[in-house]
């Protein structure tokens, strides 16, 4: 998109060119000398084409900080005049600032620029009337980026009338100018979905309302083509675990030959009671036509609602119990939910992989909910069935076939919901051959549905049957297009080939003349629209700017394939159906190198040209600059093929662990920085940050958009706990011998703060258990590995039935006090890592250990200590155990009236360390039955820290003993 020429005249020698130009077309449209157009005289496109450049860097930088969340708070009046003349205040500030910065840079005349100002200020409040879901900071973005584009257009345009030398090069920048527009058009759009989700201050559309009676019954499709038995029967194994009374399942698998592949599925599904196995060989439609004969001639006629599943989703028990009720409002047509994925933890591949599909989800897909424009992503999704059948059913001819029926649904008068919550995740494409496959089948899907219904999306088509809103059609549309970027960014490199050729041969045809200066507008529009989408993604799933930067090189890395797929969309009305394999291949890098060779040939290329621009007398170095960065866009091709390898390779164990030896040097390092940073300078940092917060609280707003991310829920532990008083919650200990097995217990009193860098959480529980697992960690240093907190609300039927885990890597014990004497009883305090490193998956809980609470008899507890091996054990009574601090000795208080015992403790007292070995054990029962031991653990030496004897009445004496952690 970006040409420099040496020999086109520099900025300073056009602009008395510009200007005389300009005056001269001014005149004579309006009378010459007219004192009202004096002002006009002043204006030159090039003071617009700067001042659009810097007004876009500050609003940028605007929309990346904090300062986003300006202008929430001046909507408290609800009227849209006050938005509009608050907004219009903020949006001349911000072009008054620019003119300063563009006068002191560039040193064009102020008078120019205030009349370039005025412009923009006008764009921007017409950006306001149209999009007032908006806050004005993501208002004033979108405009100077849309007045940034049409101002590089106006004034490219202008340099190829008053600069090109003939004919040919007239018509070669006119070429250019038009591929420019139309890559401006793509970016304008991925820029709407950008500021509408930083920036969004009111929702477009109601909140949606499930109506937790309302339960049709469902019909969920699983279709499959060559899929590995093992795989789909876990899928099918997840799907019976659903926990809801009205649903089938139809696993319908069309043309795969082999009876070893589908013949153990048939197996599995034969005489279940949910499921049913239909296999069906040759059927013609692929996919699309499965899934119609299913929807004809195998789903039960009490069907209401219709859901597809993929051969590789495993879906949680609560799908269907939190997303059908969706469908008791009678205009919704169908509803699309988060689709995940697993098994990539620990693979810096699979985990770019992951990022890069998140993208969607989280910035378009939430972005269209608001304008009621998501599209259906054919997995993880429900249909109203009399909606899909009154349009046809699926189409056989488009290979996109879900996402074609959801636009014919709307198309239709029926509504579409996008829910963001993870209900189902599948596994990431293992080989990267699996990737370009299912990216080149999107992009040629898009091109049909384009081909399909480009008459529908047009704003003139007012047909009856067409019930499709203008921002319906422009998204749909808009996606459609958006598959043209990657075919523009080719057609570019082929043009930078061109001009690098030309300057090599010192030919003095000029492509475009655009040179020095004038590049920086369009590289910046580039560049932010791509650091706009990594922040977008950084700030909506808390990843690391390195895990940014390598969802990028993913995204980059199928540049190649989707042009091909544009092109092929174009020229092709039919297509094959190409599916994603989901085994990993054979592993050569002579194959992975083979799989880029295109995008090879074009780095190398584009290096080369470089390389020979840089040894010339005069680089133009914003030219190189521009050909080098393009070159390594097509270099992510190899790079990410050659990197699948090296992913494969690897076994998922080895991922694993590599993962967790990077956790612990990264917590290893945060501790090094908090023990290097004196205390006093923290608390004065954390009293700083404090303050600044809360003056930054009194001018910023929060977004009130539902914020998710791929891993996250939508409610969070702190929203449970505070939202319902009957949310049950349990926790597991990970490093205990029962928390190995999977055994929650039942905690109460739960008090959960995430305020800080590391959370707290503090319970109280009557499980002997439990609380011995948190003597054993609190005697052994305080730590404790892998905890897990459950979280359970009532369902549909009152019993908790809702069921979400959180798993904390790690946890240390600030403090706990115990009685384990009569009812047993403690409370405890953990300090736990950042909420950042919480992974959360929701899921069912292991139904055994006290999972069920606390129900049967209540039981009586004795209490018994030995001091040394082979000596008796006596009864003690009031026994507490308590830790204060997480660096503080254990403390162990009891009585006894035991005069051994008491003897044993008086002989020891005043010694450094007196007591090698003590023995606690906990005994309980009910009356009448024999006692067993719950608890017991050995500590090692003791010092007597009180002691203190009743010598009046019978004898008896109460001890306090320390251990300090070993």
């Amino acid at each position: 998109m970006l040409t420099l020429l040496p020999r086109f005249p520099q900025n300073q020698a056009l602009l008395p060119l510009e200007g005389e130009i300009l005056a001269k077309v001014t005149k004579a449209s309006f009378g010459g000398d007219a004192g009202e157009f004096r002002m006009l005289l002043k204006f030159n496109i090039y003071d617009l084409f700067f001042l659009s450049f810097v007004q876009l860097v500050l609003s940028t930088i605007l929309v990346l900080s904090p300062a986003r969340g300006v202008g929430t708070r001046f909507r408290w009046t609800g009227s849209r005049i006050t938005e509009l003349f608050v907004g219009g205040v903020g949006a001349a500030a911000i072009a008054a600032v620019a003119c300063v910065l563009t006068h002191e840079l560039w040193g064009l005349p102020i008078g120019g620029l205030e009349t370039a100002a005025y412009l923009l200020v006008i764009t921007s409040v017409v950006v306001m009337a149209l999009q007032p879901n908006t806050n004005f900071v993501g208002q004033v973005f979108y405009s100077s980026y849309l007045s940034a584009s049409l101002t590089f257009i106006v004034y490219a345009a202008f340099i190829a009338v008053v600069a090109t030398h003939s004919i040919l090069e007239m018509l070669t920048a006119s070429l250019v100018i038009l591929l420019d527009a139309a890559a401006f058009v793509v970016w304008i759009s991925n820029i709407n979905y950008v500021s509408d989700v930083l920036c969004r201050a009111r929702r477009g559309r109601p909140l949606p309302k499930a109506d937790p009676d309302y339960k049709p019954f469902v019909s969920l499709h699983i279709p499959a083509y060559n899929e590995p038995p093992e795989l789909l029967i876990k899928t099918i194994q997840a799907v019976e675990r659903i926990d809801y009374p009205n649903f089938e399942v139809v696993v319908i698998d069309n043309n795969t030959k082999d009876p070893a592949v589908w013949g153990p599925v048939e197996e599995y599904c034969r005489g279940r009671k949910r499921v049913r196995f239909v296999h069906v060989a040759p059927w013609p439609g692929y996919k699309a036509g499965a899934c119609n004969l299913v929807l004809r001639r195998y789903t039960d006629p009490r069907a209401e609602i219709i859901g597809l599943v993929d051969a590789d989703d495993i879906v949680q028990p609560h799908y269907l119990r939190e997303t059908a009720g969706y469908f008791s409002d009678p205009s919704l047509g169908f509803l699309q939910t988060f689709e995940g994925n697993r098994e990539f933890q620990g693979s810096h591949y699979y985990t770019a992989c992951v990022d890069s599909f998140q993208a969607f989800y989280l910035s378009v897909m939430s972005s269209r909910n608001e304008r009621d424009t998501v599209p259906f992503v054919g997995t993880m999704g429900l249909f109203r069935r009399s909606a899909l059948t009154a349009v046809g059913g699926w189409n056989e001819w488009c290979i996109c076939e879900d996402t074609e029926a959801s636009l014919r649904v709307l198309r239709d008068g029926w509504s579409g919901l996008y829910i963001p919550r993870c209900f189902g995740r599948g596994v990431v494409p293992p080989s990267f051959k699996g990737m370009l496959t299912q990216r080149h089948r999107w992009c040629f899907g898009g091109m049909q549905i384009m081909r399909l219904h480009w008459r529908s999306l047009m704003p003139w088509d007012r047909s009856p049957d067409n019930h499709l809103t203008s921002a319906q059609r422009r998204d749909y549309l808009m996606a459609s297009l958006g598959w043209f970027r990657d075919l523009l960014m080719l057609a570019f490199s082929l043009l930078l080939l061109v001009i690098t050729g030309l300057l090599a041969a010192d030919s003095r045809f000029a492509v475009s003349p655009m040179d020095g200066g004038r590049s920086l507008l369009p590289l910046s529009l580039i560049i932010i629209a791509t650091i706009c989408m990594l922040w977008t993604l950084r700030l909506w799933t808390t990843m690391s700017f390195r895990r940014a930067l390598l969802s990028l090189v993913i995204s980059l890395s199928v540049t190649w394939v989707v042009a091909l797929g544009c092109l092929e969309g174009m020229a092709r009305r039919d297509a094959v159906f190409l599916r994603t394999s989901k085994v990993a291949g054979r592993r050569r890098i002579r194959t992975a190198l083979r799989l880029t060779r295109v995008e090879t040939t074009l780095a190398v290329a584009l290096y080369v040209g470089g390389g020979l621009l840089a040894t010339s007398h005069h680089p133009p170095l914003l030219l190189i600059f521009i050909i080098f960065l393009q070159a390594t866009v097509y270099l992510c091709g190899p790079i990410a093929s050659v990197w699948n390898l090296w992913a494969v390779g690897v076994p998922a164990p080895e991922y694993l662990e590599r993962f967790e030896k990077r956790r612990l040097r990264a917590e290893r390092r945060r501790r090094s920085w908090a023990q290097l940073l004196p205390r006093p300078a923290a608390a004065g940092a954390a009293l700083t940050a404090l303050c600044a917060g809360g003056v930054a609280s009194a001018f910023l707003a929060p977004v009130p958009l539902l914020h998710t991310a791929v891993m996250r829920r939508a409610e969070s532990p702190a929203s449970l706990l505070a939202g319902s008083a009957n949310t049950q919650v349990y926790v597991k200990l990970g490093s205990s011998t029962s928390g190995a097995d999977g055994a929650y217990y039942f905690i109460s009193s739960v008090q959960l703060s995430t305020a800080s860098a590391r959370a707290g959480l503090r319970f109280s529980t009557s499980s002997l258990a439990l609380l011995g697992e948190v003597l054993r960690a609190a005697a052994g240093g305080g730590r404790i590995s892998d905890i897990s907190l459950a979280f359970r609300t009532p369902g549909l039927n009152g019993r908790p039935t809702t069921e979400f885990v959180d798993t904390f890597g790690a946890a240390a014990v600030t403090s706990f006090k115990e009685h384990l004497s009569g009812t047993p009883t403690g409370t405890v305090s953990l300090a736990l890592p950042a909420v950042s490193h919480v992974v959360s998956a929701p899921g069912p809980l292991q139904r055994v250990g006290p999972f069920a609470g606390l129900s049967g008899p209540a039981l009586a507890t004795k209490v018994y200590v030995r001091m040394g091996t082979g000596v008796p054990s006596y009864a003690v009574t009031a026994v507490q155990l308590s830790k204060s601090a997480s660096d503080a000795p254990l403390d162990l208080r009891f009585s006894t009236p035991s005069l051994p015992l008491l003897d044993g403790i008086f002989q020891d007292q005043g010694a450094g360390v007196s007591i090698p070995v003590l023995t606690l054990s906990v005994r309980t029962g009910e009356s009448g039955h024999p006692f067993a031991t719950a608890l017991s653990y050995t500590f090692s030496g003791l010092s007597v820290g009180s002691f203190a004897e009743d010598l009046s009445g019978a004898m008896s004496g109460t001890a306090t003993l320390v251990i300090r952690p070993g």
